[in-house]
């Protein structure tokens, strides 16, 4: 079973990605995180929640050398 505060991450950053168009990084998803008041630590936290995102379909991710990032999948 799923942390709640797991749960309440991928939803915050859910809505955040599906009313935000452009590039999703570790960092971005940290801000959104800190923006609306969940617990940290966010580093982690980040990484986890866009590669669920990215599992489930919401995400495509594409990487080049030193750097990944995601971008909301057409459809979505």
């Amino acid at each position: 079973m799923t942390d709640p505060i797991e749960n309440e991450r991928r939803q915050v950053v859910a809505a955040a990605i599906r009313r935000q168009d452009g590039p999703w990084t570790k960092g971005r998803a940290m801000r959104v995180l800190r923006a609306a008041g969940i617990p940290g630590p966010h580093d982690r936290a980040a990484r986890r929640v866009l590669a669920h995102h990215h599992s489930t379909g919401l995400l495509d991710r594409h990487e080049t050398p030193g750097r990944r990032y995601y971008t909301r999948k057409a459809g979505s």
